[in-house]
């Protein structure tokens, strides 16, 4: 057990969450590292996500209410009301396992050079929480900007940071609804910023059971934002080192995935075939934990 003396800000935005945030408050509450504040930002809730959080009447929670602006702008409301060193990011139907923080305190302050922290996490469907998946993806630690070009391979969930680092290099993109997470892990990253892989499953992301029928629409907002985020990080090179990246086939495989995306959202049965092949691609990534 590691001194717990860095107080460390869990950040979680929430909308219309009622069926799922009493459970993953209690999960932040139940972490073996009890030096924590837990950073309630609701996002313009109109259920009854208010109540059950003001329910709880724990000092470690502070409730935050704004005028729906979105998820990235939850988030950056709830960084800059945090006293914490660290900083965690929980959205309101996930779940951190016990030992999340502390595991992740202890990496950090044994290895002073890291500024960011990510782990591994198991996927659940809500209607069968009792059986887990894991989504396998490729981990890299160091500098690895140009990992994250290639692929956003970092889930929020899975982060603790050290806040002094998105005091200086700044926060998530506000208004983007796709493609935040990644503009900050890049933003980050292009700063020279070092990135640390804990090989540990330290959290539950759940998967409502009807969200993949919007992967149509997901994937070609993702792919707009995606193109939009490419010409973004390229007018922060000088042109000698936007020689060094592939940003040229990043956008001819992006716009492939737009045309798909364009494909799949549309209301035609050739539409839904395709969103069929497409689910089955990625519940193929899932594999059974138990």
């Amino acid at each position: 057990m590691i001194k717990m003396k860095s107080l460390v800000s869990i950040i979680i935005p929430v909308y219309n969450a009622q069926k799922y945030i009493k459970e993953t408050i209690e999960s932040a509450l139940n972490q073996t590292y009890k030096n924590i504040e837990i950073i309630v930002v609701d996002d313009g809730s109109i259920d009854e996500t208010a109540a059950i959080v003001e329910s709880f009447q724990n000092p470690r929670i502070v409730y935050i209410y704004q005028e729906n602006q979105g998820q990235s702008s939850a988030r950056n409301t709830g960084i800059r009301k945090a006293k914490g060193t660290y900083i965690a990011f929980l959205d309101a139907d996930d779940l951190f396992l016990p030992r999340k923080i502390e595991e992740q305190v202890s990496f950090l302050e044994n290895h002073p050079d890291c500024g960011l922290c990510y782990c591994d996490n198991y996927h659940f469907f809500s209607n069968q929480p009792d059986k887990l998946f894991h989504f396998s993806v490729k981990t890299y630690s160091g500098l690895i900007f140009d990992k994250l070009l290639e692929e956003n391979f970092i889930n929020p969930l899975s982060v603790l940071l050290k806040k002094e680092i998105l005091d200086e290099y700044g926060e998530f993109k506000d208004g983007w609804r796709r493609c935040d997470e990644q503009y900050l892990w890049l933003k980050l990253a292009f700063n020279k910023v070092r990135f640390c892989y804990l090989d540990k499953v330290l959290a539950y992301y759940r998967v409502h059971k009807d969200s993949l029928s919007a992967e149509g629409l997901y994937l070609k907002e993702t792919a707009e934002k995606f193109l939009e985020l490419l010409d973004l990080i390229e007018s922060w090179l000088k042109s000698e080192e936007r020689k060094k990246y592939p940003f040229e086939r990043l956008r001819k495989s992006w716009r492939k995935k737009l045309l798909v995306g364009n494909l799949i959202s549309k209301k035609n049965i050739f539409s839904k075939f395709l969103l069929f092949l497409y689910k089955l691609r990625l519940k193929s990534k899932f594999k059974v934990i138990k």
